[in-house]
């Protein structure tokens, strides 16, 4: 009753508004089988459970206990129950009515032994069995007696009440098992790490969604709000409690606030007999559109400077070339003109008589068997100041003779003559 009593006071210290305590759960589960001709699993299986984390389980390899925490401080006052696995595989072949080495259907036999504590601290404590999944047995620490759960058991039950040294030991179990759970609660805890930050809204970019996360704590139980400058605000998201893959557990909660409210929230994390309170620092993430958005400018930016860059380059070079060929002109000037004069009148060709500025009809009777006339060709006939008489020249020679020696006296004469091949 002292012990109860001294627990309760510690209830009501440590069980304050803001940390509300909760249920906890010591249990060992023990299973037997019998082995059917065929059957090659293992006929015995143990494993000691600390709320829903695995603490300790037995190694049939080594047939003992292997405790998963190395943590001394979690079992200097704590043990696995006093129960032999040859005892356990014999008790399942008596109920069925089978030897170890010869059985002819598969049998099973649970034991679930340990204690619960409530959130008022109130201990329950249980040892049970269960025989091929049904109920079998259950011992009962008000009178210290086991009780029937099924007809067959009526046979067991009259056994084992006549052991009351066994059940002595049983009632004690309740006395320590108050003080396991809570070796166990604070060896095992993990405060939370508390993380705030912010991003956009989907739905209105002038505001934010303010996110607080706790993750790494253990027990589950816990307590999360969002204040501003101390004024607590409605979360209009919660994703509850939810396991991590280490068997720690995490929960997040959200508000909306606006852009421009920078200063004053804080996140209050209750935990435990632990109040964790964190600032946020005013940042926040960019929405994925938002980040696109941004991309897209910026893009637009670099190929809109590549487009200005590429045309100044094209005008700047088109005006240095038209530079270049108006020098290139200049300095060809005059040679250039005769060139392209000579090259674009056949008449003036270089093996022509007209080449030649200088000459006089005199000299163009040297060249005379150079013009070719057509049979029925009309043609100018020179009379005058010529050494070898009169000669024919064609219209255009004759036009042009008449321009260049106008100082002589030229006389023509439009003839109509006929060659022969």
């Amino acid at each position: 009753m002292e012990l109860r009593r001294l627990f309760f006071l510690c209830y009501i210290f440590l069980c304050t508004p803001h940390v509300q305590c909760e249920k906890h759960l010591l249990q060992y589960v023990y299973t037997a089988l019998t082995k059917p001709a065929g059957f090659s699993g293992p006929e015995f299986s143990a494993v000691g459970l600390y709320d829903d984390r695995r603490i300790s389980h037995y190694s049939n390899e080594e047939q003992t206990w292997k405790r998963d925490s190395q943590n001394s401080d979690i079992w200097r006052d704590t043990e696995e129950p006093n129960e032999s696995r040859d005892r356990f595989i014999d008790l399942v072949n008596t109920l069925a009515n089978c030897t170890r080495s010869k059985c002819d259907d598969l049998h099973t036999l649970q034991r679930r032994i340990g204690c619960e504590e409530d959130a008022v601290m109130n201990v329950t404590a249980f040892d049970e069995y269960r025989y091929d999944g049904e109920d079998f047995i259950a011992f009962n620490y008000n009178t210290m007696q086991w009780m029937e759960k099924n007809p067959k058991a009526k046979e067991t039950k009259m056994k084992w009440n006549k052991q009351t040294r066994r059940n002595h030991y049983l009632q004690s179990d309740l006395k320590t098992c108050m003080n396991w759970i809570s070796t166990f609660n604070h060896s095992i805890s993990n405060a939370p790490d508390v993380h705030m930050f912010a991003s956009e809204a989907p739905h209105d970019r002038s505001e934010l969604i303010l996110t607080c996360l706790a993750t790494g704590f253990y027990p589950k139980h816990i307590e999360m709000k969002i204040t501003l400058n101390n004024s607590n605000l409605e979360p209009f998201n919660s994703t509850g409690v939810r396991p991590n893959e280490d068997k720690t557990f995490q929960m997040r909660i959200s508000v909306e606030i606006h852009r421009d409210e920078k200063e004053g929230y804080e996140c209050h994390v209750s935990h435990s007999i632990q109040t964790n309170t964190t600032s946020w620092d005013g940042n926040y993430n960019c929405s994925e559109e938002s980040r696109w958005q941004y991309l897209a400018a910026v893009a637009a930016a670099v190929f809109a400077a590549v487009v200005l860059m590429v045309f100044f380059m094209c005008i700047y070079t088109r005006t240095a070339n038209k530079k270049l060929n108006s020098q290139k002109n200049s300095s060809n000037g005059s040679s250039g003109k005769n060139v392209t004069s000579e090259s674009s009148d056949p008449l003036t060709a270089p093996d022509s008589p007209e080449n030649h500025e200088s000459d006089t009809p005199s000299q163009l009777i040297e060249n005379r068997d150079r013009s070719q006339e057509t049979n029925g060709a009309t043609c100018w006939t020179l009379t005058g100041n010529t050494a070898a008489g009169p000669l024919c020249f064609p219209a255009v020679l004759k036009h042009r003779l008449s321009c260049k020696h106008t100082q002589q006296h030229l006389h023509w004469t439009e003839t109509r003559f006929f060659t022969t091949a």
